[in-house]
């Protein structure tokens, strides 16, 4: 959770940060923190869940009318099984998400075509489309590009783990190369992976529930990195000089792909 962070931002834009804490244990009956949610009456929720805390908590919130359009959630919690149990009461639940829901991608309906309907897919025909499915795809087009990376990298058509290492550190998607896989405009462009930075942070942007399924309703918005990375910079420090013995790196570092 980003706790640090946003006890950050609440002093340097003038908020203020208050903490409902969700122990594992009653991630499925969470009726006491939304209770204490009723009473403080936030301008904003923002959910950091996973699991069964997701479904639960929109229940929750829907239950005691707390506005849908004011409650957003990680991207850990923006599964279409996450707001669907809520029914109709979850419309207007924002989450953020870094892939394209759907299937009108090309590639999706290549997917739909060859797999799907020739059924060669375990996964249920109408799930096809769905976040976490497409989050799949978005899944896959990373290790096949980081292994065609690999390849370009070494020379070698059968790569070992230490290539594909090498073609992750290194790899780049453009606009370009989504649009070549049949995906235009279902991930932002990766550009930023490198051997001191395995996650990028790259631009996600909000969806919203409208009762049946996920829909886009804003541009590609990219992270306050000059706000983030320092802290993830001194967290890694920290933790170094409190664990003797963490090894240094020896393997020398690629240039993007």
């Amino acid at each position: 959770e980003p706790l640090p962070l946003l006890e950050i931002f609440a002093k340097k834009y003038g908020f203020e940060t208050k903490l409902y804490p969700v122990p594992p244990a009653e991630m499925q009956n969470q009726s006491g923190q939304w209770l204490n949610v009723r009473k403080d009456k936030p301008d904003w929720m923002i959910m950091w869940g996973w699991g069964a805390m997701n479904p639960t908590a929109v229940k929750e919130a829907a239950r005691i009318k707390y506005p849908m359009d004011k409650f957003v959630g990680i991207w850990w919690s923006g599964g279409d099984d996450d707001a669907r149990p809520a029914g109709d009461d979850a419309k207007g639940y924002l989450t953020l998400n870094f892939n394209g829901v759907g299937t009108n991608y090309p590639a999706v309906q290549d997917i739909i075509k060859h797999v799907v309907s020739k059924g060669k897919s375990q996964t249920q025909p109408d799930k096809v489309g769905e976040n976490l499915y497409n989050r799949g795809i978005y899944n896959s087009v990373l290790i096949a590009e980081a292994i065609r990376n690999a390849q370009k990298i070494t020379g070698k058509k059968a790569i070992t783990g230490e290539d594909m290492r090498r073609g992750l550190e290194s790899l780049t998607i453009t606009q370009a190369r989504w649009k070549e896989l049949g995906l235009e405009g279902f991930g932002a462009p990766i550009t930023a992976v490198n051997c001191a930075d395995h996650n990028g942070h790259h631009a996600a942007y909000m969806q919203q529930w409208n009762g049946k399924n996920w829909v886009k309703i804003s541009d590609w918005i990219s992270p306050m990195k000059e706000e983030v990375r320092p802290l993830l910079e001194a967290a890694a420090k920290d933790y170094v000089s409190k664990n003797a013995g963490w090894p240094k790196r020896t393997e020398s570092c690629d240039k993007p792909s």
